[in-house]
């Protein structure tokens, strides 16, 4: 039975208050504690330097989109956390505006702050990645997708259609939504009469025309995404491959979720009755949740399991985001005010936590870590050295993507990154002009699968001698100093 809490309870004013606070604090603290990009948005920097339709890893959208926020921030990096963010604040909204379909306002508000307390949405997410983006991307796929069913409304079915096609665009691993998302509208008696809309088939248009630029890319570019894909999948065929991939991919899941079970915890603590009945669900609805929110976890363990294929954890960021709707569903809570109470202040002591044992570890770590990495000091030095000798700007600087991007980045110059000298992975490089213009060659004796320096010299007959130059890492002295290899390629003068 509801109570008048539940029921005047101010739902969307603390939503509002929840995501802008998360929004804050998880921007402002990789901004003030970071010293340099994470790795994979540094990926992003070198990407989204040209605007081409797929990168080697990836398709487009992350790439442009890191792009996006260097040109709105006027190069300031706060931006990019910004977006990593934004791109959470979209699934907890969209997550909110499902979990209210299904239940009462406070509910679909607890089904959200659930998730705040998985890393998948705090800590995985400062990195703006692939993986980031599907959240949000995800999430609103999904709500449209439920209402265009429902419903049956062409302003659903186009939204449904154009974010599913921008999550193609950011990762491939989409399709273990879009898979369940098709299955829904065969088994279901309701969902498949939109079988027979123009709506669904104008939707699913938009989605072909968003992804069609970026399938041509692929046949003029030797299918590279699709050749990374299978390669980070594949593994060594053996039996125990289709047992280990899969149940540790599962428990790695299970770690994220087991925060979010503590906090569920919270809502049952007290003398009085623990439990509430909700109005039953549909079996439209049922099957909904269970296939959008279940179906993308299972089908992706079964092909690890049928495939041998071996998964990476950071894969399942999007997975988890209509659990808190199932957690609330299945085994729903009866709401006091001293109950949640409770859960805010556990929430927020804990968020308080992570945030400072965030900050502290890179403030105070004694261990090497990509955010005091010396990437700005090596940029300056280098472009300096440049300068002097050639007077003119640094055009090029070619090595592995981390180093390389570093320089890159933080160069005034801001040069274009010939990631590990391979024009099948920097197909916007053409190696005559790089000739011409000159470039600074790095290589990093941590990597091993770089091109070796006898290698290059053969295509780069005139690279000057190598340089071993060291760079202490920022805030801790005491570190071994980062190590770089360091060649310049002097321009041609015409």
């Amino acid at each position: 039975m509801i109570n008048n809490f539940v029921k005047s309870f101010p739902a969307e004013r603390w939503l509002t208050i929840f995501i802008f606070l998360h929004i804050f604090f998880w921007t402002l603290t990789p901004s003030w504690a970071r010293h340099t990009l994470p790795m994979d948005a540094m990926e992003g920097t070198i990407w989204g330097h040209q605007l081409v339709l797929g990168y080697d890893k990836n398709p487009f959208l992350n790439a442009w989109l890191t792009r996006f926020a260097l040109f709105l921030g006027g190069g300031s990096v706060w931006v990019i956390y910004l977006f990593s963010q934004l791109s959470v604040a979209a699934c907890f909204w969209a997550t909110w505006k499902l979990g209210k379909k299904f239940m009462p306002p406070i509910y679909a508000l607890i089904s959200v702050m659930l998730l705040e307390s998985m890393q998948y949405y705090n800590l995985h997410a400062i990195d703006f990645n692939d993986n980031t983006l599907e959240l949000g991307l995800w999430a609103l796929t999904i709500l449209y997708f439920y209402q265009a069913t429902r419903e049956n409304k062409l302003s659903d079915w186009l939204l449904t259609g154009f974010f599913a096609g921008i999550g193609m665009m950011a990762k491939y691993y989409t399709a273990m939504l879009l898979v369940p998302m098709a299955i829904f509208l065969v088994i279901h008696p309701i969902a498949r009469t939109r079988l027979k809309s123009s709506s669904l088939y104008l939707g699913l248009l938009v989605f072909i025309l968003i992804i069609l630029p970026h399938t041509i890319w692929l046949f003029s570019h030797d299918f590279i995404t699709i050749d990374y894909a299978i390669g980070r999948v594949s593994s060594p065929p053996t039996l125990l491959n289709h047992l280990e991939f899969p149940l540790q991919f599962t428990w790695q899941q299970l770690e994220v979720l087991l925060p979010a079970l503590l906090l569920f915890s919270f809502l049952f603590l007290g003398k009085k009755p623990v439990l509430t009945q909700l109005a039953p669900l549909s079996g439209f609805d049922k099957t909904f949740l269970f296939l959008m929110g279940v179906g993308p976890l299972l089908m992706t363990i079964l092909l690890s399991a049928v495939f041998g294929m071996r998964l990476r954890a950071g894969w399942g960021q999007p997975l988890l985001s209509l659990s808190g709707i199932i957690l609330m569903i299945v085994i729903t809570p009866r709401l006091t005010r001293e109950r949640f109470i409770s859960f805010i202040a556990f929430i927020l002591v804990l968020s308080t936590v992570m945030i400072s044992i965030y900050s502290i570890a890179l403030v105070r770590g004694k261990q090497p870590s990509s955010a005091n990495f010396p990437g700005e000091i090596i940029a300056r030095e280098l472009t300096t050295q440049w300068e002097q000798r050639y007077h003119q700007p640094l055009t090029y600087v070619a090595g592995p993507r981390w180093l390389a991007g570093n320089i890159a980045f933080y160069s005034k110059d801001q040069p274009t990154v010939y990631i590990d000298w391979d024009n099948k992975v920097s197909s916007w490089i053409h190696e005559n002009n790089v000739r011409q213009k000159g470039a600074i060659f790095v290589w990093d004796p941590t990597e091993a699968s770089q091109a070796s320096e006898k290698e290059i010299r053969a295509r780069f007959k005139k690279l000057g001698p190598v340089e071993i130059m060291h760079f202490s890492w920022i805030g801790n002295k005491t570190l071994t100093p980062v190590e770089a290899r360091v060649a310049f390629l002097p321009p041609e003068i015409n």
